[in-house]
C-alpha cells in the first residue's frame, strides 16, 4: 500500500508564511502573499510598504504613484506569474541587481515547496492561504474600535 497525500493549502503567519513561499515580508512593495500583484506605497523616505487599493491624498512618492485600483481588477495569483519571476530572480547576476529583482517581484528565495511531487500539492504560489487569524482578531479590532470609540491616533504631517 502506498499513501499519495495532497497538500491542498498551507498556511501561517505573515512573518512564517514568508519562509515558507519565499516571498518577502508583508512590508515589502509586493507584500501579498496570495502573490496578487498588487503594489504598496510608502511615505517619502520610509522603507514601509503599506498595501492599499487607493493612493493615498497628496501623494506623489516615485515608484509609489500608481493608480487607485477597483477591487474586482485584483489579480489571481499565478503560477506562471510566479515562474517567470522566480527565474528573473534566480538569474540575477550581482547583489545589487538581485535586491532590485526582489523589491520589483516580491520574491526573496525558491520556495521550500518547490520540492514537494508536483502530483501531490497545488502550484506555488496557489497553494499558500491567507492569514486569517492575525486579520479577524488582530487587525480588524484594533484599527475598528478606535474607529467607533473616536480615540484613532491620526499623523498630521507639517506642511511648509
Amino acid at each position: 500500500y502506498t499513501s499519495n497525500p495532497f497538500l491542498f493549502f498551507t498556511t501561517a503567519d505573515g512573518p512564517g508564511l514568508a519562509y515558507l513561499n519565499g516571498f518577502i515580508s508583508h512590508h515589502g512593495k509586493n507584500g501579498c502573499h496570495l502573490y496578487c500583484g498588487l503594489k504598496g506605497h510608502h511615505k517619502e523616505g520610509g522603507p514601509h510598504y503599506y498595501s492599499a487599493l487607493h493612493k493615498p491624498r497628496n501623494a506623489s512618492v516615485p515608484g509609489c504613484d500608481h493608480p487607485n485600483i477597483d477591487v474586482h481588477d485584483v489579480k489571481k495569483c499565478s503560477h506562471k506569474e510566479y515562474w517567470k519571476n522566480l527565474i528573473y530572480i534566480l538569474l540575477s547576476p550581482n547583489e545589487t541587481e538581485h535586491k532590485w529583482c526582489r523589491l520589483e517581484t516580491g520574491i526573496s528565495k525558491p520556495s521550500i515547496f518547490l520540492g514537494f511531487d508536483p502530483a501531490h500539492i497545488l502550484e506555488v504560489p496557489e497553494c499558500f492561504a491567507s492569514d486569517i487569524m492575525h486579520l479577524l482578531l488582530l487587525n480588524i479590532p484594533d484599527l475598528l474600535i478606535p474607529l467607533w470609540c473616536g480615540t484613532v491616533k491620526v499623523v498630521l504631517e507639517r506642511r511648509i
